[in-house]
């Protein structure tokens, strides 16, 4: 009896060790079943999000709306998957014209060419609510009339630095098509060829206005004095670094449209509400040649350059206008509703709340 009850005994508790066992076995086969779930929903997701490509002219803390979107995941959050490739030529919104970008960052005054010409572009975004450009010359050079026959840092062609050192020498009483010679050159190389005398005068980014003074040049002509920038641009706004696009991508693909601008704004409100180190080292890693990032951001941010929602002012445009008419890039004024496409930018802040 006693061995019968032992042998019931034993057998009990193997038919208990079994069901433990495959228990247990049957809860890891759940959790393996919800890892690999939630695995393939993550794969989904990432194959999910919609390729676009941006090109830029050159890496520059003035579409830093751009930058911060990257940085920060917001372009992903948007079901974005973002390169951005930066184009240095003479015409670096050529990728956007042939379908290669969907978007392009430049400024508006060779857009308003392009409208003009009646080519299929027009801005979305603008990155800046501000003219950002000083004007330095030489340390040997006193005025800039002095400039007559000299080389001068003006970026590329159709570009709004270009347009802005044009004004200057046509403010002057000079002919800014034949009195001074243009060059384009980096950052990196102008205060080098200032000093070598390759060049007489420069534009400045916020990057190379704190490299500039820090090397002991002093501004010639200083934009954001308020009063000079209204002078100069007879308007208090300049939209300057903007985003653009084929129109007819845009009408063709609202959706991702749409989905670019709120990840700019949401950069933009990020910039707005941050200090000037948080925003340092969200973009370091973009910006790791530029030695003098956390200079020209604290620039950016103290004289309120960067735009907190991306809107196109009506003065603003009107100083675009006039800005690309003096470069001889067009005839007449463009109407702000054939340049501009506002409804993205309006959404994203009414989305991004």
């Amino acid at each position: 009896m006693k061995k019968r009850l032992v042998a019931l005994g034993l057998a009990v508790c193997m038919v208990a060790a079994g069901a433990v066992g495959c228990g247990t076995k049957k809860t890891e086969e759940k959790a393996e079943t919800a890892k690999s779930s939630s695995t393939q929903k993550e794969e989904k997701k990432e194959t999910e999000l919609t390729k676009i490509s941006v090109c830029e002219p050159t890496r520059g803390i003035l579409w830093a709306p751009v930058y911060a979107a990257e940085a920060l995941g917001y372009f992903e959050e948007e079901g974005l998957d973002v390169e951005i490739t930066t184009v240095q030529s003479d015409m670096p919104t050529a990728p956007v014209l042939a379908n290669e970008a969907q978007f392009g960052l430049y400024g508006p005054e060779m857009i308003c060419k392009f409208v003009e010409e009646g080519q299929d572009t027009e801005l979305i975004y603008t990155c800046t609510d501000t003219y950002p450009y000083s004007f330095f010359l030489g340390k040997d050079v006193t005025s800039v009339k002095d400039l007559k026959g000299k080389n001068v840092n003006g970026a590329d062609s159709g570009s709004s630095p270009r347009a802005f050192v044009r004004s200057i020498i046509s403010n002057e009483g000079m002919d800014p098509d034949n009195d001074v010679n243009y060059v384009n050159m980096k950052n990196s190389a102008v205060i080098a060829a200032l000093e070598s005398g390759e060049i007489s005068a420069t534009y400045a980014s916020p990057e190379l206005r704190a490299q500039l003074i820090e090397a002991g040049y002093e501004v010639s002509v200083d934009i954001y004095d308020k009063e000079v920038h209204k002078e100069l641009l007879d308007s208090e706004s300049y939209e300057m670094y903007i985003v653009f696009g084929k129109k007819s991508y845009i009408e063709q693909n609202p959706e991702i449209t749409q989905a670019f601008v709120n990840a700019c704004y949401k950069g933009a409100q990020y910039l707005e509400n941050s200090s000037t180190e948080e925003i340092v080292k969200t973009l370091k890693e973009l910006f790791a040649e530029n030695d003098m990032l956390e200079n020209a951001v604290k620039e950016c941010k103290e004289n309120s350059i960067w735009s907190t929602d991306g809107n196109f002012s009506d003065s603003g445009v009107q100083a675009i206008n006039r800005m690309a008419m003096d470069s001889g890039l067009i005839k007449e004024p463009v109407d702000k509703g054939d340049l501009i496409d506002e409804s993205f930018a309006v959404k994203a802040a009414e989305e991004t709340k």
